[in-house]
């Protein structure tokens, strides 16, 4: 094998240092550059792709509470009716009120009361019975799925007799609401 002259020295390291710099600039570098875009691109599509994980675990969540105020509206609209259905409240009373024995001597609706966001429907009553009969009565009407408040309660002792077992008479005021 013969030596290299210095020539062909220097032609060789000329072509490899072309080559190396070939190589660098059609090669190594735009694959270089493609692999960062690619690198940030997935970057981008992770960070995507959390921030849709973490919308669709919070619409979860939201769907859930959704549903549950679904179901307290709906038992709110029970309580809280948006007609009046008056005859069904006075069969509902005059039931309750003959269960416990109470006498009616006065049962008087009056006009409804518009408010903001309801109206209040008043009734007004007067009966006689005994203490114990007139308090379960009250509490009978307080458990309805409707809202009835009472109020103005004036109790007023009455003389037992045997035509009349009926110890109390008292004048009150229910107040039953509607929707708007």
């Amino acid at each position: 094998m013969r030596k290299l002259t210095n020539q062909e020295m220097g032609a060789i390291a000329i072509l490899f240092a072309a080559g190396l710099w070939a190589y660098w600039k059609y090669l190594y570098n735009p694959i270089k550059g493609e692999i960062a875009r690619l690198e940030q691109d997935l970057s981008q599509k992770q960070s995507q792709l959390e921030t849709t994980r973490q919308a669709a675990q919070e619409l979860e969540v939201l769907e859930a509470e959704f549903k549950v105020i679904e179901l307290e509206a709906k038992e709110m609209e029970r309580k809280l009716p948006k007609s009046k259905d008056l005859p069904k409240l006075i069969r509902d009373i005059t039931k309750t009120l003959e269960k416990h024995k109470i006498t009616v001597q006065n049962f008087t609706p009056s006009k409804e009361s518009p408010k903001t966001y309801f109206s209040e429907i008043p009734i007004s009553l007067q009966v006689t019975g005994n203490y114990h009969n007139l308090a379960n009565f009250l509490a009978d009407i307080g458990q309805y799925e409707r809202v009835i408040n009472t109020y103005d309660v004036t109790l007023t002792p009455r003389p037992a007799s045997k035509e009349s077992p009926d110890t109390i008479a008292a004048s009150l005021k229910l107040i039953t609401y509607m929707g708007r």
